[in-house]
C-alpha cells in the first residue's frame, strides 16, 4: 500500500516501498482520467537524443517548462551559460502549460515510453507523479549541491528522505496591498486576520465602491495555507494510511471567517485576473492581494501604470504573534523515471536550482529562487517593479521564509479535492450559502477518492 507524506519542517516526511502494479496502474489511469489528458497529448517534445548518459557524449535534453520560455532574453541567457560551461549539452525547451496538464502529458508520455528529461511541475502535483512511479529519485545526483538550498525548501521534493526534484522558485506568503490608499483611507496594515475583517469594514465605509480585496474560490493552495495557519493539515500521514483535515474544526473556523467577510460584502467575489478584475486594480477598486513574493510581479504584468503605489507585507497572523506560514506556490525540476539522460537531467536541474551560479540566474527571470545564493542575491537587488520605493522588500521577504516552518502536506489526489472544492465554494460565494458544507463535501470527495484508489484512511 502506498503512503506518503511532505512536510516542510526538519522532520524527514515518509514513502513506503512501490506497492502492487494494480494500484500503480490505477493511479496512472486515475490521475491521467482526473487531469483530461490522453495520449494524444505526449508531443514530439518528448523525444530524447541517442547519446549514451554515461560516456561523456554529446547529450540534448528535453526540457518541459514554463519559466525557461523561449524568445525570453533571461531565459536565453541561462540556458547559454549552462550549454557554455558543458558544451557536450544541448537544451531544448518546450513550454508547457500549468501543473495539470503538465502532469498529464508526462503520464501519457510515460506510459508511451517516451519522456522528456526534465519536467517542471508545482510542489503540489509531485507527490501524486512520485506515487505513480513517473519520477526518478535524484538522491544521490543531486547530494553534492545540497548545501545550496535549506532543509525547509528541499522538503518541498523531498520523501523518505528522497529527493525527487530540485526546487527552483518558493512562494512566501505575503500581502501585497496599496498602500497609498490605505493611507488615504486611514487604514492600517493588518498583522491579523481580525483586523483584516476590520480594514475590509472600514474601506468600504469609506467607499462603497471599494473592496480591501477579491474573494478568488479558484485559490485551492491559499484556502490551505490558511487553514494551516490555523492548525488544520488538509492531508497527513500515519504510516500506511491516509488522515485528511478538510472539514476539521480548525479548517473550518477559517471557512466561517471567509463567509462571514463575503456574506457582508466586504470582499468581492471576483475570480483572479480576468479582465474585470484587472480594470477594478487598475482603478484602485480593490486594494490587496493575500498571495506570495510572486504577487507583485503578477500585478505588475497587468497593472503597470499603479507601479510606485504598492507595497508588501507579512500575511496577517491566525493567531496574533505566531507569524508561521507554510509556503504558497513555487515549483521543482523533476527527472522523469524514463529519462534516457537522467544522470545529465539532474545534474542540469540541479544546477539550475541549487548550484551558486544557478541560482543566481534564476533570479533573472523575476521569480523567487529557492536556492541559498539566489534567496541572498535579493537582499541587495532591487525591489519589483511595482513597489520601486519599497526597499525593505526582500529582507520582508526572508524573515517571512524563516518563518515558513507550518508543514505543508498534498496528498495524492489534490487535482481530485481542487475540482471538488473550487467548484462549490464558487457556487456558495455568490448564493452566500454555507462555506462549510464546502469543505465538508470537499472533504467526502478526497476520502472517498483515496478508499477507490486503494489507500487505507484514517477516520
Amino acid at each position: 500500500m502506498h503512503h506518503l507524506s511532505q512536510e516542510i519542517v526538519m522532520t524527514p516526511p515518509t514513502l513506503p516501498p512501490p506497492g502492487p502494479r494494480r494500484l500503480r496502474t490505477t493511479v496512472r489511469a486515475m490521475l491521467a482520467v482526473a487531469l483530461a489528458a490522453s495520449l494524444a497529448a505526449c508531443s514530439s517534445a518528448g523525444t530524447s537524443s541517442s547519446g549514451n548518459a554515461t560516456t561523456g557524449g554529446p547529450v540534448t535534453l528535453q526540457v518541459w517548462t514554463w519559466n525557461l520560455k523561449n524568445g525570453n532574453p533571461a531565459a536565453k541567457a541561462i540556458i547559454d551559460k549552462y550549454q557554455q560551461e558543458h558544451p557536450n549539452v544541448t537544451i531544448k525547451l518546450s513550454e508547457v502549460g500549468g501543473t495539470a496538464d503538465t502532469a498529464a502529458k508526462l503520464l501519457a508520455a510515460d506510459q508511451a515510453g517516451d519522456t522528456p528529461d526534465v519536467v517542471q511541475v508545482e510542489y503540489r502535483g509531485l507527490p501524486a507523479l512520485v506515487v505513480a512511479g513517473v519520477v526518478k529519485d535524484i538522491t544521490a545526483d543531486v547530494a553534492a549541491l545540497k548545501s545550496g538550498i535549506e532543509p525547509n525548501i528541499w522538503a518541498l521534493t523531498t520523501f523518505n528522505n528522497q529527493v525527487y526534484g530540485v526546487p527552483q522558485d518558493i512562494g512566501p506568503m505575503m500581502l501585497t496591498y496599496r498602500k497609498d490608499l490605505f493611507d488615504k483611507y486611514g487604514v492600517k496594515v493588518p498583522t491579523t486576520w481580525a483586523e483584516y475583517a476590520e480594514a475590509a469594514e472600514q474601506i468600504r465605509k469609506k467607499d462603497p465602491s471599494v473592496y480591501i480585496a477579491s474573494f478568488s474560490p479558484s485559490q485551492l493552495e491559499f484556502f490551505a495555507a490558511h487553514a494551516a495557519q490555523a492548525g488544520a493539515q488538509w492531508w497527513s500521514n500515519d504510516g500506511n494510511a491516509w488522515k485528511v483535515g478538510i472539514d476539521s474544526e480548525a479548517s473550518l473556523k477559517t471557512a466561517d471567517f471567509w463567509e462571514d467577510l463575503v456574506k457582508r460584502d466586504l470582499v468581492k467575489v471576483e475570480p483572479l485576473l480576468t479582465p474585470e478584475w484587472n480594470a477594478q486594480v487598475n482603478d484602485g477598486k480593490l486594494l490587496s492581494w493575500a498571495a506570495a513574493a510572486w504577487a507583485p510581479s503578477v500585478i505588475h504584468s497587468v497593472a503597470p501604470d499603479t507601479a510606485g503605489k504598492w507595497e508588501s507585507a507579512p500575511l496577517p497572523q491566525w493567531t496574533p504573534g505566531n507569524p508561521a506560514v507554510p509556503f504558497q506556490g513555487g515549483s521543482t525540476y523533476l527527472v522523469p523515471a524514463k529519462s534516457k539522460h537522467a544522470k545529465e537531467a539532474a545534474a542540469f536541474a540541479a544546477w539550475l536550482g541549487a548550484s551558486d551560479e544557478g541560482s543566481k540566474l534564476m533570479l533573472t527571470l523575476d521569480i523567487y529562487p529557492g536556492g541559498n545564493a539566489g534567496r541572498q542575491a535579493t537582499l541587495s537587488s532591487e525591489p519589483p517593479q511595482l513597489m520601486p520605493q519599497q526597499k525593505d522588500f526582500y529582507q520582508v521577504a526572508d524573515q517571512v521564509i524563516k518563518n515558513t516552518t507550518i508543514p505543508a502536506t498534498w496528498g495524492p489526489n489534490v487535482n481530485v479535492a481542487q475540482s471538488a472544492f473550487e467548484n462549490a465554494l464558487n457556487t456558495a460565494a455568490l448564493n452566500k450559502s454555507s462555506f462549510r458544507e464546502v469543505y465538508r463535501a470537499t472533504q467526502q470527495a478526497v476520502v472517498a477518492d483515496l478508499q477507490k484508489s486503494g489507500y487505507t484512511v484514517i477516520k
